[in-house]
């Protein structure tokens, strides 16, 4: 399960004290904060990586990966490439699975 950051206040907070990971093609701000349990996700897919449609497929994939995989509490801002767009949904999750062990080693 994981929820959705909504606030100002919380992106302003993953901008000034985020750490950002890289798993490519994705990267990946994240902060640690114990009372953002479940843990709160938001996604940042330029018009680079497609139109419309693509950017929401790729969108709807990461936010059911992410819902799958266990993160630590906190906040997360994941972004992405535009090679992540010709990934099938089997390569996002399998690069995706590494995104935990990533944000436990970088502190």
């Amino acid at each position: 399960m994981i929820g959705r950051i909504r606030t100002r206040d919380d992106f302003e907070r993953l901008r000034r004290e985020g750490r950002r990971i890289r798993i490519e093609p994705f990267w990946c701000s994240h902060l640690s904060d114990p009372s953002a349990n479940p843990p709160q996700v938001a996604f940042a897919i330029s018009r680079a990586v497609g139109n419309a449609v693509v950017r929401n497929r790729l969108r709807r994939r990461l936010r059911a990966i992410m819902a799958t995989i266990d993160v630590p509490p906190g906040l997360y801002l994941l972004g992405c490439r535009p090679a992540a767009s010709e990934l099938t949904f089997e390569e996002i999750a399998s690069t995706l699975g590494r995104l935990p062990s990533k944000v436990r080693a970088s502190g």
